[in-house]
């Protein structure tokens, strides 16, 4: 197996395994890693910008797919740094209602969640510096 399609799938992994698991626990309240990535657009004022990580991880690995390591390596550095916004949010709305409630923890959704991303970008960067010395 070729190491970016190696790379592409532990991410893959890594993220899928997030969205089954709580990523923020709220007050009374959990929200689930899938909840969070299908909703988390909604939350776009304040910190909830981290919610951009998701397209950028996707763009980040179509750009590994085709061999261009640097623009990977980039884009899935600004989405590794987009995760660690969401540790400047208060609050999240924890229903249609629009109810919100101060977060109190992150899960191991949120955390696998940034593992995905740290991946990819550790990866990029193995193979920008392995393919400079072939």
């Amino acid at each position: 197996m070729k190491k970016s399609n190696l790379i592409l799938l532990i991410c893959l992994l890594l993220y899928l395994a997030s969205l089954p698991f709580t990523a923020v626990y709220a007050k009374d309240h959990e929200m689930s890693g899938l909840a969070c990535a299908l909703l988390g657009w909604a939350e776009m004022d304040g910190g909830g910008i981290a919610w951009l990580a998701n397209p950028l991880l996707f763009f980040a690995a179509f750009f590994l797919l085709l061999k261009k390591t640097k623009i990977s390596a980039a884009i899935s550095l600004i989405a590794f740094g987009l995760t660690f916004c969401y540790l400047s949010v208060g609050e999240i709305t924890v229903n249609e209602a629009g109810h919100k409630f101060p977060i109190t923890g992150y899960g191991p959704g949120y955390f696998l969640w940034m593992a995905s991303c740290f991946t990819l970008l550790l990866g990029s960067i193995i193979l920008m510096i392995t393919s400079k010395k072939v």
